[in-house]
């Protein structure tokens, strides 16, 4: 994912680790790279990945699709 020094990554999902991977998934079939982030991992890495905080990252190009794109999953 390329972005500009000047430009950063929008949170547009935060939730648990499973549905924080589902939005991974939905996004990248749809053309959108995105990183998922263990917020967690910020504040207490020994219990990093442990159905903690996870966030999910676009760049700020994609922010609005993938906005979107959430809200109208179900």
């Amino acid at each position: 994912m390329k972005t500009n020094q000047n430009d950063a990554l929008r949170v547009v999902f935060s939730g648990n680790p499973f549905e924080a991977e589902v939005i991974r998934g939905m996004l990248e079939t749809n053309g959108i790279c995105c990183i998922v982030e263990d917020h967690t991992s910020l504040v207490t890495s020994y219990y990093s990945g442990v159905g903690g905080d996870m966030r999910v990252l676009v760049s700020p190009s994609d922010a609005e699709k993938a906005i979107k794109l959430i809200k109208h999953k179900d």
